[in-house]
């Protein structure tokens, strides 16, 4: 069944109906690969469709790869072709590689200077973020913060066994288990149940350890994303310019930005005995967030298969921002 939404499409087009082979798997759900219609005023609707079938491979207007599962490669190329993940460049290192950014046409990715951004946050799954933050008065009687990763991360891991031994810390993954909530249900990011049970526990912590699988530009993924919507302020290890994808600057606190585990946990220590203090890092509940943020959530709701079919019939070459490009290649690295 084709999925409507509203989108503003410029310039000219090439044509309004689009079909796009999906070369490789992928990760995502079964309605990934769903078609879509973008309403259009000025002319007739943009049509988009996917297939699996490579046989099609010569009638197809694109051929669209997900970079984690590529095997192989079409013998020739005739059509654009568009390079996709939501992974980081840290674990896929072809995705910063300058001769796999020559042979892809389009970048489809969670860099913001990528030709179609794929970033996490949107209004659809986390509402308008401003929901009251749950009311914390006085020192924590429990854990101070909460840890959740059932993936092995080795510089993650360490930094958070080295904070245990500062200040209480519930770590509820299977990662550094030391916890158990009855109907917290621990496991992969894709399962909705996992994803409702994570936003129904962070409320009972001033803190969430929201720390990635890999330390890379742009990488802020769902993690930072729960603590916000939850009212619960992130401590963030990861990209280095986090405070890009936050609401306000005071809405984080970068552990990377202490000299020592120790001085982190002192500053926690300080923050639990502080309400004041503490409620500064939440003040954006209050007064709202920045219109950059705002943008930022605006174009995560857009589906970036929309995007890209945007891209795919306006006709413009790179330097056009249609897919949603929020920052020039090369400004960061």
């Amino acid at each position: 069944m084709m999925t409507s939404a509203r989108l503003k499409i410029p310039g000219s087009l090439k044509s309004t109906q689009l079909l796009v082979l999906a070369w490789t798997g992928h990760f995502f759900g079964s309605d990934y690969l769903a078609p879509r219609r973008i309403a259009n005023p000025d002319g007739d609707d943009i049509e988009l469709y996917f297939t699996q079938d490579r046989r099609r491979l010569a009638e197809a207007n694109a051929v669209w790869f997900h970079a984690p599962s590529i095997t192989d490669l079409p013998r020739a190329k005739n059509q654009p072709w568009i390079l996709m993940s939501m992974e980081s460049d840290a674990n896929y290192p072809a995705l910063k590689n300058p001769y796999t950014r020559l042979a892809f046409d389009l970048s489809m990715t969670y860099r913001l200077d990528a030709d179609i951004p794929c970033i996490y946050p949107n209004w659809r799954h986390y509402g308008t973020f401003l929901e009251p933050p749950p009311v914390h008065k006085g020192k924590s009687s429990g854990a101070l913060a909460v840890y959740i990763a059932s993936n092995p991360v080795e510089y993650r891991d360490t930094y958070v066994r080295e904070l245990m031994e500062y200040i209480p810390v519930d770590s509820l993954g299977s990662c550094l288990n030391n916890a158990h909530i009855k109907d917290f249900v621990a496991g992969g990011w894709s399962s909705r149940g996992t994803w409702s049970s994570i936003l129904s526990v962070l409320p009972r912590y001033k803190f969430y350890l929201a720390f990635e699988n890999s330390q890379t530009i742009d990488y802020v993924t769902e993690r930072a994303f729960h603590a916000l919507v939850c009212g619960v302020v992130p401590v963030y290890l990861g990209a280095a310019n986090v405070r890009e994808f936050m609401p306000d600057d005071d809405a984080v606190i970068i552990a990377s930005e202490f000299s020592s585990v120790a001085e982190l946990a002192d500053y926690l220590r300080y923050l639990d005995a502080n309400d004041v203090a503490y409620e500064k890092h939440l003040s954006w509940k209050r007064d709202g967030y920045s219109e950059r943020f705002r943008r930022l959530v605006d174009l995560g709701s857009i589906d970036s298969q929309l995007r890209m079919a945007v891209k795919l019939t306006h006709g413009c070459d790179k330097s056009c921002r249609c897919g949603g490009r929020l920052r020039e290649l090369g400004e960061i690295e």
